[in-house]
Parts: structure tokens; C-alpha cells; sequence
């Protein structure tokens, strides 16, 4: 019993929290009509795209066999 009342409060505390966090949402508050229709265009404006910065380009190979046999890497792990 006790453990059902436990899973039932845990399950009711969960529900509230999913449900107000849908409800702060701009476009879930448009489609339950929590905002008057002249305030839509506002709540529902599109963010501005970040600029993306160039990826980087790698000098190392994927794949060489040397990656996995260097001496140099085999002999700087310490012991």
C-alpha cells in the first residue's frame, strides 16, 4: 500500500511538472489559446540563426596503421 502511494504521488508530482512546462511553451500556449491571437506573432517570432564557425581541419589520419604500432606512442605510456 505504501508503495502505491508512494508511485501515485512521485507519478501525480511528475504529471504537474510535464504540464507546466508545456504550458510555459510559446507555440503550446498559441494552440491551447492561453494568448490572445494578436500576441502570437510575437510569442511564436523565429529565433536568429547563430553563424556557424568553419570546422577545423585535421592533420590526422584515421585508419593508418601506424596509429595503433608507433613505437613512439608504445614506449611514452608509463608502466
Amino acid at each position: 500500500m505504501t508503495n502505491f502511494f508512494l508511485g501515485l504521488m512521485a507519478g501525480c508530482i511528475i504529471a504537474g511538472v510535464v504540464t507546466i512546462t508545456a504550458a510555459r511553451h510559446p507555440a503550446v500556449q498559441v494552440r491551447l489559446g492561453l494568448v490572445p491571437p494578436a500576441q502570437a506573432a510575437v510569442v511564436v517570432a523565429p529565433r536568429p540563426e547563430t553563424p556557424r564557425c568553419p570546422v577545423p581541419k585535421t592533420a590526422n589520419q584515421v585508419g593508418n596503421p601506424e596509429m595503433l604500432f608507433s613505437r613512439s606512442r608504445l614506449w611514452s605510456v608509463a608502466p
